[in-house]
C-alpha cells in the first residue's frame, strides 16, 4: 500500500510543472463577426440621368414615313419609392418612380410619304414641314429580384411604364401648325447595380427599355392623321435611404 502511495506522489510531482505550463499558454481569441449588408426594408430615393428613344411620323392610309425615323433624346430627374426583401443572398421587391423629362427629337419630312405627297423640294431637298415628338415626364411601377454579394446588388426589373408626350408639326419656318399631347403607357424592362456604401444608403446605376403606345395626331393636311409611336431607353444614377434593415454580424 506505502508503494502505491509513493508511485502516485512522484507521478503529481512529474506532471505538476506541465500542468502549469499549459495554464499560462494564451487563449485563442475567437475570430470576430462578419458584417453582412442586409437589403430588407422600405426606402426612398432620387435619381437622374439622360433618355434617349426614337420616333416616327408614319401616315395610316399609306403605311409610309413622313421622317423615315428619328431620335429623341435628353435629360431627367426623378424620386424614387420602393421596398426589399433579402432571404439569403437573393433580394425580391418592388419599386416606383416618377421624373421629369425635357427629352425632344424633330427631323424635317423627307421620307416616304413626303416625296409621294410632293412636299420636298427635289432640287434643294428642302421639306415644307417637320415633325417633332416631346416627353415631358415618365413613371414606372415594377417588380425587382436580384442577387446580393453582401453590400453588391445585382437585378433585373420590369413593369409597367407611362409617360406624358406631346407630338407634332412644323413649317419650315419653325411656326407650329398642329399639335397634340398624350398620356402613353406601356412596359418597361432592364436592370441595374446598387452599392451600399452605408448601413443604410446605397447608390445604383440603372438602364430601362420602355416600350409605348403608339397614338395618332390628325394633321391638316390631305395626307389624314398619322400614327406617332414611340419608344425610350434611360439610363440613370440614384441614390437611396433605406428605413430599418441593419448591417447583421454573422459569427
Amino acid at each position: 500500500m506505502k508503494k502505491h502511495i509513493l508511485i502516485g506522489a512522484f507521478a503529481a510531482l512529474l506532471l505538476a510543472p506541465s500542468a502549469t505550463f499549459a495554464a499560462d499558454l494564451p487563449v485563442k481569441a475567437a475570430p470576430p463577426p462578419v458584417e453582412i449588408y442586409n437589403w430588407t426594408g422600405f426606402y426612398i430615393g432620387a435619381s437622374a440621368g439622360g433618355s434617349f428613344g426614337f420616333s416616327d411620323h408614319v401616315d395610316r392610309a399609306s403605311g409610309l414615313s413622313n421622317t423615315s425615323g428619328y431620335n429623341v433624346k435628353g435629360g431627367l430627374v426623378g424620386g424614387t419609392l420602393g421596398y426589399n426583401w433579402q432571404v439569403s443572398n437573393f433580394v425580391v421587391g418592388f419599386e416606383g418612380d416618377a421624373s421629369w423629362a425635357s427629352e425632344r427629337g424633330t427631323m424635317p419630312d423627307v421620307g416616304a410619304n413626303a416625296l409621294a405627297l410632293n412636299l420636298v423640294d427635289l432640287g434643294t431637298g428642302q421639306s415644307q414641314f417637320a415633325s417633332f415628338t416631346h416627353e415631358t415626364w415618365l413613371a414606372t411601377a415594377r417588380g425587382r429580384a436580384g442577387y446580393a454579394v453582401n453590400n453588391l446588388l445585382f437585378y433585373g426589373t420590369g413593369g409597367y411604364a407611362t409617360a406624358g408626350v406631346t407630338q407634332g408639326i412644323y413649317d419650315n419656318s419653325h411656326n407650329l401648325l398642329v399639335s397634340s399631347s398624350s398620356t402613353r403607357s406601356g412596359w418597361t424592362a432592364g436592370g441595374g447595380l446598387e452599392w451600399g456604401f452605408a448601413p443604410n444608403w446605397s447608390a445604383k446605376f440603372e438602364w430601362l427599355y420602355m416600350k409605348f403606345n403608339t397614338v395618332a395626331l390628325n394633321t391638316a393636311f390631305a395626307e389624314g392623321p398619322r400614327n406617332v409611336p414611340f419608344d425610350d431607353n434611360v439610363v440613370r444614377f440614384g441614390v437611396n435611404y433605406r428605413f430599418g434593415g441593419p448591417v447583421v454580424a454573422k459569427y
